[in-house]
């Protein structure tokens, strides 16, 4: 037979994790991106490198980031929602 349902603690803590994660994404962002801007280093490599950073992988961790903070505002969710469906 097949159990319905969650344990509403653990999706909880899963939820935090979540968002902690999401938090710890933007601080390595934020650190990555002063280290870039404080490294002496010019020419075209440089630019492409800066452009790179500036365009592409900035945004893709941006979007990781708001990823985990969506499946946590879900996982909130659920939560909710199961402990009203189980009172």
């Amino acid at each position: 037979m097949a159990v319905w349902g969650l344990d509403v603690q653990q999706v909880r803590q899963l939820s935090t994790q979540l968002n902690q994660k999401a938090s710890d994404i933007d601080t390595i962002l934020s650190t990555l991106t002063s280290a870039l801007s404080g490294t002496q280093w010019e020419g075209p490599d440089a630019t492409k490198f800066r452009n790179d950073w500036s365009g592409q992988h900035t945004s893709a961790l941006k979007q990781v980031a708001q990823a985990l903070r969506d499946a946590s505002q879900s996982a909130q969710q659920n939560a909710a929602q199961q402990e009203s469906a189980s009172q």
